[in-house]
């Protein structure tokens, strides 16, 4: 049976996934955002590596709940002026 992976180490994944689609991204930008990006993957990476070699365990924040709207009833309030017929030309 496969092992489940740690909290560090879903992290570093994910880091590591992050670092491989702004290097994607950073392909079709023009130097200055290619840069930026390279830069950013690059530091994921390193910071990849760090959770890995690291000693201490990390605890991930829980998944928050899907967000579900309340829905609330739209009360239609009707003036009894407006209800009765307007005299006109008198």
């Amino acid at each position: 049976m496969a092992e489940q992976p740690t909290n560090k180490e879903k992290l570093a994944q994910e880091k590591r996934d992050l670092a491989r689609r702004a290097r994607r991204l950073a392909q079709a930008q023009l130097d200055p955002d290619r840069s930026r990006l390279t830069r950013f993957a690059a530091e994921l990476e390193q910071e990849a590596e760090a959770l890995q070699r690291s000693d201490a365990s990390i605890s991930l924040p829980p998944v928050a709940a899907p967000f579900q709207p309340v829905h609330q009833q739209q009360v239609q309030q009707q003036s009894v002026a407006s209800d009765s017929p307007q005299p006109t030309g008198m």
